[in-house]
């Protein structure tokens, strides 16, 4: 019998990996894009900041930031307590809080006759979302305003807060701009990259179990005595294990596809195609470690360890759980050595491509291919491996 045949009852035999690692983990990420959607839609919206403001001084000047902070967001009332403010924070949910101080409009008139910098107020910043530290810059904003027509235009508070509160409101039109290119689908690229951890546990597993199974004396006995070479060996292992790779990228670029980027197929089908080529190139690795594993001949559970550990590790060097933008710069530096990073950039430059012109997709596919690289050195060395032991066992 064929080392090809052979290796593929071996894997029909041990099935249940591939529904473990392949099917159930694919489907877990399939839940996770289908959760991560965004809107689509070519309108902006504004963002609306739950507000309070606890106005301690009660000048003219603090009466037209509280005014102004209240219409820029949604006013809610507030107790002038601590525990109140804690409560508002913690409970209430309200973004942003500003305090007052009193003597606030006498020391603010001060600073804008000397030209210098008007006083702070103080501010409570709700930690769930930036929307409180976008209303705190506004709030800055506003304040710059009535400084400078205070140090300008007119001694008056009142005059100069309606200056600003004129100023403030007019507001230019936003829309986004049109791309050339339909981006792909959010879930999509959240379920791709999150799929380098399923590529790399099942492909390590399974390969590793097969090699260790072929590697046994009783199959390794058959196989030697079949009128084959051993050229012939090597190749029908290489064989099965690139089918167990297709049979993976198969089912979870096509899982992934079919569920959540089935809009790309007719808009955007070269970005498609990028992400289809980093699975592809990836897998291929973890084809090849698998095979190395399988080589070296560990134990199962090193090849598992190796596998859920490894797969974890390079899901969050490449950015699949953290963007890469918030990582350490050499924590970054180092994760540009692993062929997960490099899938990644393919996947998330997919993602953000504008255009599908030649310029755009062609460093997409250099990104594919240093990853792809990963594979080839890889399965170098498990070929030498491979060979050396040959050797020692004659």
């Amino acid at each position: 019998m064929s080392t090809f045949k052979t290796s593929l009852k071996i894997m029909a035999a041990h099935r249940s990996y591939v529904l473990v690692y392949l099917v159930a983990l694919s489907l877990l990420g399939l839940n996770v894009g289908a959760a991560r959607t965004e809107d689509a839609s070519s309108q902006v919206k504004e963002a609306t900041t739950s507000v309070a403001v606890i106005d301690r001084d009660g000048s003219t000047i603090s009466r037209g930031v509280k005014d102004y902070v209240e219409s820029a967001g949604k006013a809610q009332p507030l107790e002038d307590s601590r525990q109140a403010i804690q409560n508002a924070t913690a409970q209430k949910g309200i973004s942003y809080i500003l305090i007052i101080p009193a003597g606030y409009g006498k020391q603010f008139q001060q600073a804008a006759r000397e030209g210098a910098e008007p006083p702070r107020m103080d501010t409570v910043i709700g930690y769930e979302s930036a929307s409180g530290a976008l209303m705190n810059v506004r709030t800055d904003s506003y304040a710059g305003q009535v400084a400078d027509y205070l140090s300008t235009l007119t001694d008056d508070p009142a005059h100069a807060v309606t200056l600003a509160r004129e100023t403030m409101n007019h507001s230019a039109p936003a829309e986004r701009i049109a791309q050339d290119a339909k981006p792909l689908p959010h879930g999509f690229v959240v379920y791709a990259m999150f799929s380098i951890y399923p590529i790399t546990a099942f492909a390590i597993v399974t390969i590793s179990t097969l090699m260790m199974a072929l590697g046994r004396r009783s199959v390794r006995s058959r196989l030697t005595a079949a009128p084959v070479s051993s050229r012939s060996r090597s190749l029908g292992a290489i064989g099965a294990c690139l089918v167990i790779g297709l049979v993976g990228w198969l089912w979870i670029f096509g899982l992934g596809a079919t569920a959540l980027g089935a809009s790309a197929v007719t808009t955007s089908a070269p970005l498609l195609a990028i992400v289809g080529a980093a699975l592809g190139a990836f897998m291929l690795f973890a084809v090849s470690l698998g095979f190395l594993l399988g080589q070296i001949s560990p134990s199962q559970n090193v090849a598992s360890a190796v596998a859920n550990i490894g797969g974890l590790a390079m899901s969050f060097l490449s950015g699949a759980w953290v963007p890469t933008e918030w990582l350490p710069d050499a924590v970054v530096q180092a994760a540009k050595f692993t062929p997960g990073y490099w899938a990644a950039q393919a996947i998330s430059g997919a993602y953000t491509a504008t255009s599908m012109s030649a310029d755009v997709i062609r460093p997409l596919l250099v990104d594919c291919g240093i990853c792809a690289l990963f594979a080839v050195a890889i399965l170098s060395v498990a070929m030498a491996v491979g060979r050396t032991r040959a050797r020692s066992s004659l």
